[in-house]
């Protein structure tokens, strides 16, 4: 489960593959140019990632395409980590992954199409690739957990599906204040919490939980109940808890976007907005996020992308 989950494929789909396989294939194929490399990387972030392209579209063309190729390879991390069909096999290809991006960064980037643009990105916003190996991890997480205990296990979690990310995405954006970092990290977990949320019903009938089972004991709510994804008093205060909880990180992310560059606060304060806005959804349904999936249309999307819309929302004034 990935920080972004829209569940259609793109039309250039390197979800669910064997990345084995296609190192065999490609080394009889020409080498993608990076070019062609940085444009999958966009048409993978214009299918899949509808929240994220909202915001991404409006930045300079370099920046934006920094941007999808980070999600392009994040989102293929996650694609091979969740095949719950067969969890050795997604974390041997998960393993894969991992030491393709490794050559890429060496300079061998001929693993897969999106690795140029991976690798030049890396490069040229100085990224430490140690956060996209935690993001590997991250990901690999949900081939081996089904369960957190405490909510420590859960931050960590959210950490490595979307704090990293986050901290990645700043840095092409551009910041000098080293306090941008953890804020970064704080944002990060209040979109995934607000992903786990609005997510709760699916994850429940693919027996997965997120949440911390100490909030669900706390809160009067048993495995069975959850699992049964069925829009009860008892849920509902559950969900009212981690929604009031993911707000606090959301302050973080408002504190945020002032801190980067000014090219990108408009892309940075659309998507804090358009997530935030999204856990205010939750909260005006009742909490009840069992009788349908919580979402935004587009026109609502572009409406706090636009103008100074999302600094209203987010309260930073004009």
């Amino acid at each position: 489960m990935f920080f972004v989950f829209v569940p259609k494929l793109p039309q250039h789909d390197t979800s669910h593959f064997s990345i084995l396989q296609f190192e065999a294939r490609t080394l009889s194929q020409a080498k993608t140019t990076l070019e062609d490399s940085y444009a999958q990387c966009v048409a993978i972030t214009k299918e899949r990632a509808a929240n994220f392209h909202f915001a991404f579209s409006i930045l300079p063309k370099p920046r934006y395409q920094g941007i999808c190729a980070l999600y392009a390879f994040s989102r293929t991390a996650d694609d091979i980590s969740d095949d719950q069909s067969d969890p050795e096999k997604a974390l041997a290809e998960s393993t894969a992954w991992r030491a393709a991006f490794d050559k890429a960064l060496a300079g061998d980037a001929s693993a897969h199409p999106i690795l140029p643009a991976v690798a030049d990105t890396m490069q040229k916003y100085r990224i430490d690739p140690l956060y996209m190996h935690e993001l590997i991890t991250g990901t690999e997480m949900d081939a081996r957990i089904k369960r957190y205990e405490k909510w420590d296990d859960t931050y960590l979690y959210c950490y490595r599906v979307a704090s990293v990310i986050g901290i990645m995405t700043i840095h092409v954006f551009g910041f000098t204040d080293p306090r941008a970092v953890l804020m970064a990290e704080k944002t990060g977990i209040a979109f995934q919490m607000t992903n786990i949320l609005r997510d709760l019903k699916e994850d429940a009938e693919r027996d997965r939980v997120y949440l911390p089972l100490e909030d669900l004991r706390s809160q009067g709510v048993s495995e069975a109940e959850l699992l049964a994804a069925k829009n009860t008093p008892a849920i509902r205060d559950l969900v009212k808890f981690e929604v009031e909880r993911t707000r606090e990180y959301y302050q973080q992310g408002r504190e945020l976007v002032p801190l980067i560059e000014a090219e990108s606060r408009d892309a940075l304060g659309s998507l804090v907005a358009i997530y935030g806005r999204l856990l205010e959804r939750i909260a005006e349904k009742d909490f009840d996020v069992m009788t349908e999936r919580v979402s935004l249309s587009a026109a609502e999307k572009a409406k706090l992308a636009a103008g100074l819309a999302w600094k209203k929302f987010l309260k930073l004034g004009s």
